[in-house]
């Protein structure tokens, strides 16, 4: 069953130079209790399209186009004070870079306390339980609710705003980059945590990650960001298997293999387009070695290649 449907929504933020084009017309949905995950280069969008379905957009962000439904709902047409009540709620998200998403002058545990207090009719003594059954359920002990952001370790804070996510039990939760400045210990011990998380809630996820290998043991589909556009998109198994898009093939050219035999990594030559000003046609054109005439003048329509496969360009026509 569908739980959130993002149809061709366009995000862009407004300059003086004119309008960066982040989210340009995707599209993905996210069943109930799945994993879906969203990879990319830096700038591609990917955090654009988390802040654009929960609408914390900037004072400069416009959606210009499109629908999220959630639950059959459209967002987009909810009232502000609606959407107050719908985030952590129903929707949450698990901000970047932890140590920048806690407020350094409160306690840990009465910032995780507000989000409960603010969205849930509980008592006091019924908030303070909540907070300690979330602790204990991120692997942390309890007492530490009463430490300030500064006495925890990085992987702590991260914790911490995991459970601040879960604490209104959401259906479906938003991971930014949780494991973003984390040494690859504690990236695996978030990563198994979240997983555990999921399996015993019964939460759907969107995880947004610039690494694919991340994403490769997490999620059931992954859609592939480039330059604002969702280039492919389908299950995580197939999407590894067969990889159809230029670029999703250079993704994972440039990622070692430990199961398989030994080989050259390659990387992807050049950087990513300007957004105000984006290349004609595939915008991933100037740094495909296989590209064709077509490719420069005409942008590639997404379409389905397989069951539960889909991807935009010219090469599969």
């Amino acid at each position: 069953m569908k739980l959130l449907e993002v149809q061709n929504l366009k995000m862009y933020y407004q300059t003086s130079q004119g309008y960066v084009k982040a989210v340009d017309d995707i599209s993905f949905q996210v069943e109930k209790g799945e994993t879906v995950g969203l990879v990319g280069e830096s700038g591609c969008g990917k955090t654009s399209v988390a802040i654009s379905i929960l609408r914390l957009l900037p004072s400069n962000g416009r959606i210009l186009g499109g629908r999220i439904l959630f639950k059959g709902e459209d967002l987009l047409e909810k009232e502000e004070a609606k959407m107050r009540k719908l985030r952590w709620q129903s929707i949450s998200i698990i901000f970047q870079a932890a140590m920048n998403a806690l407020n350094p002058v409160y306690r840990v545990g009465e910032q995780i306390a507000e989000a409960i207090r603010v969205h849930q009719a509980l008592g006091r003594r019924e908030v303070k339980e909540r907070v300690r059954e979330l602790y204990q359920l991120v692997g942390m002990d309890p007492c530490r609710g009463r430490d300030y952001p500064h006495q925890y370790s990085g992987g702590m804070k991260q914790r911490a705003i995991i459970a601040m996510a879960l604490a209104c039990n959401p259906e479906l939760v938003i991971a930014d980059e949780p494991t973003t400045a984390l040494d690859v210990i504690v990236q695996d011990q978030i990563m198994e945590e979240l997983s555990k998380l999921q399996r015993q809630l019964g939460m759907a996820m969107i995880y947004i990650s610039h690494d694919i290998s991340i994403l490769a043991e997490t999620c059931n589909r992954m859609g592939i960001m480039y330059a604002g556009k969702l280039i492919e998109y389908g299950e995580t198994a197939s999407l590894f298997r067969e990889p159809l898009h230029p670029y999703t093939q250079s993704l994972l050219a440039s990622y070692p293999n430990l199961k398989g035999e030994k080989r050259k990594l390659s990387s992807i030559q050049g950087e990513p387009p300007g957004l105000i000003h984006p290349p004609p046609g595939c915008r991933f054109h100037p740094r495909c070695s296989r590209k064709k005439t077509i490719c420069e003048k005409e942008e590639p329509g997404y379409r389905k290649i397989e069951d539960n496969h889909w991807a935009a360009c010219h090469l599969l026509s």
